[in-house]
């Protein structure tokens, strides 16, 4: 059993707001593996504790720049020095629920809540943002003497960091919601309401019924009958396809797993995976192969965000500085393409 004993998280808090029934659901399901993603993030985090932490060259360059965000919102608030600063600690609102929480700076009666988020996905202001209130409310249960808690959001590979400032009285307001949140999702048979912000990050996507009621209400629609629909009914049809495509996705993770531990699934079987080729070292490529410079590089692709980086190194400046460097030096040599126009959910 993990740290959370098997417990609510403040971590999910905005999935259970969402739908109700997700943490009993959930917990009927073995824990996540992980993803690589997933994995990166855990090491990056490892190394915002612990700096003596070997990280790659790509998570390297995440972690600075989640210390650049850090020194912003150092600048940006009314205070001196943290007296003290605790990282990585889970707190517990009795044993109910908890949380992990990545950074508190401490102020004399008033705390700094860091929480680091290093993936490409943006996650809303840190005001809006139901774990950051849960960590609130858990940082003001275990220091009771607090009178203000700052909680931010560093998001740097997503969007510029957000600061919410909490007092008392904003303290007992969010106790009072997160404490409603958790109790609706600990009440028997809470009901389930899947939505693509209660399924994103659901592991029982695949064997959630109301999920599977969404894909069969959508399997029944018509193909020739989507130019008639309304604009609502697009509307909604469009959130239960979001919800579907995490279900499919979720039951074909679910499958490859069982095939790989040896079950047998009617009309499946695992393949092997397609095998791709790479140049790891450009310049011992060049140097074997014997051909000329300009031969060379037309078989080449500049990935123009790695130049930038290299360019940086090699200048000893920012990463913006590079980018409007590399920009103004390379001209019309540097070619800007957009596609069409990305759909995307409105908040």
């Amino acid at each position: 059993m993990s740290e959370r004993k098997d417990k609510l998280s403040g971590s999910g808090m905005a999935g259970y707001a969402a739908c109700q029934g997700k943490f009993q659901l959930e917990k009927t399901c073995p824990e996540d593996k992980g993803s690589v993603y997933a994995e990166m993030g855990n090491r990056i985090h490892a190394y915002m504790e612990d700096p003596s932490i070997v990280l790659n060259e790509e998570e390297q360059h995440i972690a600075d720049r989640c210390k650049e965000e850090y020194d912003k919102i150092v600048e940006a608030l009314p205070l001196l020095e943290p007296e003290s600063v605790t990282t990585e600690k889970r707190l517990w609102y009795g044993d109910q629920w908890s949380g992990q929480i990545d950074r508190i700076d401490h102020h004399g009666d008033t705390a700094v809540v860091i929480d680091w988020k290093t993936g490409r996905n943006p996650q809303g202001s840190a005001e809006s943002n139901l774990q950051l209130r849960a960590y609130a409310v858990l940082v003001k249960k275990n220091l009771p003497y607090l009178k203000k808690i700052y909680v931010a959001i560093v998001q740097p590979m997503a969007a510029p960091y957000t600061i919410a400032e909490y007092d008392e009285a904003d303290l007992a307001a969010a106790d009072e919601q997160i404490q409603g949140i958790v109790a609706a999702a600990l009440a028997p048979n809470a009901p389930r309401t899947p939505s693509p912000d209660a399924c994103k990050y659901c592991r029982a996507k695949s064997i959630c019924p109301e999920a599977q009621g969404e894909a069969a209400a959508l399997a029944e629609v018509k193909a020739e009958i989507i130019p008639s629909l309304t604009d609502d009914q697009v509307a909604d049809f469009l959130e239960k396809a979001t919800i579907v495509e995490a279900f499919i996705e979720s039951l074909r993770d679910e499958a490859r797993k069982r095939l790989k531990d040896g079950a047998e699934i009617a009309g499946y079987k695992l393949t092997a995976g397609r095998t791709s080729r790479s140049i790891e070292c450009p310049v011992e490529a060049f140097e074997r192969l014997g051909i000329n410079p300009d031969q060379f590089l037309s078989a080449c692709k500049v990935s123009v965000p790695s130049l930038e980086k290299v360019f940086a190194a090699a200048n000893d400046i920012t990463p913006k500085e590079a980018k409007a460097k590399v920009e103004e030096m390379l001209g019309d040599a540097l070619v800007s393409k957009t596609s069409g126009p990305i759909m995307t959910r409105a908040k």
